[in-house]
């Protein structure tokens, strides 16, 4: 039988020896696993993916599309139900509204809170959400959200938006704090936002 040999130095080696005894090289036959032996499973372990939470820039694209679409739709409404009810006195400048004015605001309102909970419920994205390629997720699982959660998050928007000056500042100073960039709605309902 033939002895093994180091590589680096030359010295022999005993059979089923892993180390040259001189300098310490590892020796072919220890590199190669056994015949018959399962290969290490770490080897083959595929890595998990890293969670890319999405921060202010990008999300405040799709919360700006996404109020684009709401802005329109609130502009017809309160142009074709409320434009009667908004009056001027020319004299003074003073400017009144009537009932179905505030009535008109409501609905709007109303309107966003369906918008955003229903979209995010169902698809865990708004409009503006898909075409940034971005989706809102359970914090626990990664999963889909339900509508109770697309809900918190969707009623707790009107506070990130604090204050009313600068919108939406307060959400972002919370997304900047948060290791997992989650503004008040995202903590409470406990969601994430994640790339798609």
């Amino acid at each position: 039988m033939e002895e093994d040999k180091c590589a680096k130095c030359g010295t022999p080696a005993a059979p089923g020896t892993k180390f040259c005894e001189s300098c310490g090289a590892p020796l072919p036959a220890a590199e190669q696993p056994a015949q018959g032996s399962a290969p290490a499973a770490s080897a083959y372990a595929t890595p998990e993916p890293q969670v890319q939470y999405q921060g202010v820039a990008i999300r405040f694209v799709a919360l700006l599309i996404d109020g684009i679409i709401l802005g329109i739709i609130g502009y017809i409404l309160i142009f074709l139900f409320a434009s009667s009810a908004i009056t001027v006195d020319t004299s003074t400048g003073a400017v009144s509204f009537g009932p179905a004015y505030y009535a008109a605001v409501a609905l709007v309102i109303v309107i966003e809170l369906l918008y955003f909970t229903l979209l995010l419920g169902r698809y865990g994205q708004s409009v503006g959400m898909m075409a940034v390629k971005i989706k809102v997720v359970s914090q626990a699982d990664s999963g889909q959200i339900t509508y109770g959660a697309a809900f918190i998050r969707t009623i707790l928007l009107y506070i990130d938006e604090i204050p009313y000056a600068i919108p939406f500042l307060l959400g972002a100073i919370l997304i900047w704090t948060s290791d997992k960039k989650q503004r008040l709605g995202d903590r409470v309902a406990h969601t994430v936002v994640v790339k798609v």
